[in-house]
């Protein structure tokens, strides 16, 4: 790395981390008053909502980064336009493509740590920050929907009405039905916990039909083998944004074995694998407005355009989202079409500063 390299990176670093403090310091404000709601149910205190709120900060830091590096990049380089120093670069002969790939460099090293934290640090310390805010709170971990969940599991059909703390679940429906889709057995379970590679099921009333017959069976527990892991359960409590692409990839491939609809995950999933183009969209994004007519703005008028910008983003990625999802196209498209759109909006305006 050159000098003029290390330069741009303490720059455009200085100023992205300062932006993603500024962002998650108000998150984390905003966080805490709608905690402060929840104070008072069970054990769930004041200093549990702060501790919630702290285990949940890597998540969020994963999530604003693309803004912060927008505006840290606004930032970071337009103070150099202002002090006149990228007059002085240009003078020397460097051009233009050659200072926007230093800046690129900047954000490729800070994007490689944001993305090992959203891997591997954030998606657990969220899921813990739930249990444990459902623990203190005494009820079920949150299952979308409201309603608990409906799996599949080769020939059984199961609705689990609520998702406990350390693997266990409540008021359990199974349905078997045979080849032809006919029902077979019903089992209501009151609860279940999975040990040694499988659930069982307890206070267990059961139903055979057979034919015209319908036989009853009342057992204290059951043991049931399933493909149902906690794994499976914590993809289920979690939305699919703050999952890991590791918990992506593994209820994607449960959700295409039962053949259940695995799109909402498969855009997630993509999503979280095209991060990297995400980053590199939001510098390409703001260099027109470094090195174009607007290097002259004030700090204000570059915090704005870099807000306005940063949320054109998550507005476009947020509708072309949903339109993938509600006509059937492939997810891909949804995950991949606003950052190109910023990249390609991005690169014409460059090339006509040139």
């Amino acid at each position: 790395m050159s000098i003029l390299d290390r330069y741009i990176f303490r720059t455009v670093a200085g100023a992205t981390l300062v932006a993603l403090l500024v962002l998650l310091l108000l998150e984390a404000f905003l966080g805490l008053l709608v905690e402060l709601e929840q104070v008072g149910k069970g054990h769930y205190d004041f200093v549990a909502a702060i501790h919630y709120v702290m285990l949940i900060q890597p998540q969020r830091l994963y999530e604003l980064f693309p803004m912060a590096l927008l505006v840290g990049g606004l930032l970071g380089m337009g103070a150099l336009a202002s002090g006149s120093e990228l007059v002085v670069m240009r003078a020397a002969g460097l051009s233009l493509n050659r200072l926007t790939r230093s800046v690129l460099q900047a954000g490729f090293l800070l994007s490689l740590l944001v993305l090992v934290i959203g891997e591997f640090a954030a998606p657990p310390l969220e899921q813990l920050a739930d249990e444990q805010r459902a623990i203190a709170k005494g009820e079920d971990l949150a299952i979308r929907g409201g309603r608990g969940f409906w799996a599949r599991d080769g020939g059984y059909f199961i609705h689990v009405r609520g998702v406990l703390p350390r693997f266990r679940l409540a008021d359990i429906h199974i349905f078997k039905v045979d080849p032809e889709s006919r029902l077979e057995e019903v089992t209501a379970a009151q609860s279940a916990r999975y040990q040694g590679g499988h659930w069982l099921l307890e206070g267990i009333d059961g139903s055979i039909l057979d034919g015209d017959t319908v036989q009853t069976k009342r057992l204290d527990n059951l043991s049931l083998a399933s493909t149902i892991s906690p794994k499976i359960l914590d993809v289920l409590a979690t939305n699919p944004s703050d999952l890991s692409i590791r918990d992506l990839l593994t209820y994607v491939d449960y959700l295409e074995r039962n053949g259940l609809d695995a799109q909402n995950y498969r855009l997630a999933l993509w999503r979280k694998l095209l991060a990297p183009l995400v980053y590199l969209a939001m510098l390409v994004i703001a260099m027109p407005f470094v090195f174009g007519p607007q290097r002259s703005a004030g700090t204000g008028q570059r915090l704005l355009i870099g807000l306005l910008l940063g949320l054109a983003f998550f507005l476009i990625n947020y509708l072309l989202g949903n339109v993938v999802l509600l006509y059937g196209h492939p997810p891909l498209a949804g995950a991949i079409l606003p950052p190109l759109l910023f990249l390609m909006a991005g690169f014409l305006a460059l090339h006509r500063l040139r």
